[in-house]
């Protein structure tokens, strides 16, 4: 009765908060949390061999979309943490939502999650999921995650309670974690082709030191991959099936080409999916928001790309800035504890002959200042605008046909309520 009750309760402010359009989508895990915390335990116990873990630095948002879109696109019935709150009060509130008022779970093919690293730990404690995906580690908010080892340790947890671990081969912490499971875990790699790696960001580039190769090709690969008209062109091959396959997909950036072959990987090892759904379903998705989301104000054309640690922030330069080449940028970087307190990760960043020399360059946010001093650094001059609000209404007002915007994690909730006064602005719940 009091767990039926909590429900209830929990699904009344879900609505309440839907009607009032307040962003708070992990607020009834929250409470629930608190007041129940063997709530994801109790739920999820009976049915822990449906779910399917999506962790890693970078790409976690938008490699659950893909999953979800495909999975939905040939009929499954699918729970996910869609607004991207990946602690476990997201997850809570995402399983709330779906549950019957009397607190029970509708009969569902697969619990599709993404999961915060420092998380993956007590997700796990207790439950044993069928296939734990690890996109990738990067040095991220290290106030939180200290260093990379420590985040694959994290990953460590989950794959050895998995039946299968999907791993990123060209990230040597994940392939070290494959090598350390117990023999009953299933591994299935995904990679890219040697003839791209000079295109690959990871914790290697970054440092100028050289991706290393594997002694065997990959289960699933990355072999070419175009960005052509905000699109992505890819062929990716299966080692196992012998096949190759194109796809056209709505998302910009060499990043992104990596995220649907994990997607590829990650079906492939499910057994429920044919390729040529996935090319189907993911042909028309749209592009999560925040992760190269593309809105059109008045003329103008906005797009906004996250941002939280040096590895992500070098790719959004890549495709958003320098490939794309806007007339404007507005960096917004915010310190508050969900983008991480140090903002020093700004310093392993190179601009220098990234960005055009006549590209107009403002900065916000509660460390603009930082980051017009980091740009200034490499020659590159920017004006601080304090206030978000003010800086999307000189965008809004500018003549400016191409504009980007690069936020930190709470930045992006601030840009987006800003933009919603100018134009339609998907609602993240």
């Amino acid at each position: 009765m009091y767990r039926r009750l909590l429900i209830f309760s929990a699904k009344i402010l879900i609505k309440v908060l839907r009607l009032t359009g307040t962003s708070g989508s992990a607020l009834p895990g929250r409470i629930i949390e608190r007041l129940y915390p063997n709530f994801l335990n109790k739920v999820l116990k009976p049915v822990e061999k449906k779910i399917v873990l999506v962790t890693g630095t970078n790409g976690k948002t938008t490699t659950t979309k893909m999953l979800v879109e495909v999975l939905r696109g040939t009929g499954k019935r699918i729970i996910t943490n869609g607004t991207g709150s990946n602690m476990t009060r997201g997850l809570i509130s995402a399983l709330v939502e779906d549950m019957t008022y009397f607190g029970n779970l509708k009969e569902t093919d697969w619990f599709i999650f993404e999961m915060d690293e420092a998380y993956v730990p007590v997700f796990t404690e207790k439950l044993y999921p069928h296939l734990t995906l690890g996109l990738n580690v990067l040095r991220d908010q290290l106030d939180r995650y200290g260093e990379i080892d420590t985040t694959a340790k994290y990953i460590t947890s989950a794959a050895e309670k998995s039946d299968v671990y999907v791993f990123n081969q060209i990230d040597p912490l994940l392939s070290r974690v494959s090598e350390k499971l117990p023999s009953n875990v299933g591994l299935v790699s995904f990679g890219v082709a040697e003839k791209l790696f000079n295109k690959v960001t990871n914790e290697q580039t970054i440092h100028k030191n050289e991706v290393a190769s594997a002694d065997e090709a990959p289960n699933v690969q990355l072999i070419d991959a175009t960005d052509i008209d905000s699109r992505l062109w890819l062929t990716i091959e299966s080692r196992e099936l012998g096949d190759r396959w194109q796809m056209d997909v709505p998302l910009q950036g060499f990043h992104n080409a990596v995220n649907v072959t994990a997607v590829v990987a990650v079906l492939q090892a499910l057994e429920s999916v044919k390729i040529d759904d996935v090319a189907r379903c993911l042909k028309n998705m749209k592009t999560p928001f925040g992760r190269g989301e593309r809105l059109k104000v008045k003329d103008n054309f906005f797009t906004v790309a996250l941002i939280k640690n040096p590895s992500g922030f070098t790719s959004n330069i890549r495709t958003f800035i320098q490939d794309s080449r806007p007339d404007v940028v507005l960096f917004v970087i915010n310190d508050n504890f969900a983008d991480g307190r140090d903002v020093s990760w700004l310093w392993d960043v190179t601009f220098k002959g990234m960005i055009l020399a006549e590209t107009q360059l403002l900065t916000s946010g509660i460390r603009g200042a930082d980051m017009a001093l980091r740009l200034k650094q490499d020659g590159l001059k920017a004006e601080f605008i304090p206030n978000v609000h003010d800086a999307i209404l000189r965008l809004t007002k500018a003549q400016s046909n191409n504009v980007t915007i690069i936020p930190t994690y709470t930045a992006l909730f601030e840009v987006r309520a800003e933009l919603s006064k100018y134009t339609k602005v998907a609602n993240i719940w």
